[in-house]
């Protein structure tokens, strides 16, 4: 079985592009699948995340998926930032370190993604926070990880990457997994069997709802980032099952994609060529953040 795979952009588009191989693939068992992407002439590598959450439920269905005819500028960023090592094909040395390189976690490796955002989020054009915010800007990175193991149900793990794109002014960190997704969390809680993706997202995106139960972290630990993204005019994604979600400091709009994403994705976009330096409130004798 063959699908070809046109230009994948971090936007709607790209998304449902991702969610089409899924709905093709959805009940193939045990065969060859091959992505063309003869005329793919851009992908933007922090859209790995979410491919590998669609490839991943096909590997686990016992699927073979190769990748075939990968154009060598988009061969060249896959390499890099090592997503092509999972199809065997080798890595390239990311001189100009502008990738923060695709990897797989398992869902206990909460330790692994805190030495990941360690290592890969300095630099790269972030903005200047003083520590007492990174540090909470961290955290809140790790409880969007720490509610994707919990909630997401996924054996296949959680897939994180991201992209510095320094002529863009934008760097772009991605959250994956190919769970049960947010409607299937919100309906069971909410006791809403028909909500669809939408709604769910723009239920688990409103301040104070959680479907978190005894001592698991609630939401999706986007409170502190939202508020950051506001003020550095960045972007955040949130794309489950049907729904594309997106927030800026332009406001919040939702759609409904042609297909289903089996999972759910986060995707955070910061804009580099923002140049305050960022503290938390409370550092200025403030109850606010910031």
């Amino acid at each position: 079985m063959k699908i070809n795979l046109d230009a994948i952009k971090s936007n709607c588009s790209g998304f449902d592009a991702i969610a089409d191989i899924a709905v093709k693939t959805k009940n193939v068992l045990f065969d060859s699948i091959k992505l063309d992407l003869s005329f793919c002439n851009f992908f933007e590598a922090n859209m790995a995340a979410p491919l590998y959450a669609v490839i991943a439920r096909l590997r686990d269905d016992l699927n073979d998926v190769t990748m075939t005819d990968v154009p060598a500028g988009v061969s060249t960023i896959l390499r890099k930032n090592k997503f092509l090592s999972v199809f065997n094909q080798p890595e390239l040395t990311d001189t100009n370190q502008t990738t923060l390189p695709f990897k797989i976690l398992k869902l206990t490796a909460g330790d692994q993604f805190n030495d990941y955002l360690d290592t890969y989020m300095r630099g790269r054009g972030i903005p200047t926070m003083s520590e007492a915010l990174t540090k909470r800007f961290r955290q809140s990175l790790f409880e969007i990880f720490l509610n994707a193991t919990i909630h997401s149900k996924s054996k296949a793990g959680i897939f994180v990457c991201g992209q510095f794109y320094p002529n863009k002014h934008r760097l772009d960190f991605t959250i994956a997994d190919a769970g049960i997704g947010i409607r299937e969390n919100v309906r069971k809680y909410t006791r809403k069997p028909k909500l669809n993706s939408c709604k769910a997202i723009e239920w688990a995106m409103a301040e104070g709802n959680t479907t978190k139960t005894g001592n698991q972290p609630g939401g999706l630990g986007l409170k502190l980032i939202k508020d950051f993204i506001e003020m550095n005019r960045g972007k955040i994604q949130v794309v489950s099952r049907f729904g594309y979600y997106e927030f800026s400091a332009n406001g919040e709009s939702i759609q409904k994609m042609n297909n289903d994403f089996p999972g759910t994705c986060i995707n955070i976009e910061i804009n580099t060529e923002d140049t305050t330096s960022y503290c938390l409130k409370s550092e200025l004798k403030s109850e606010d953040i910031f």
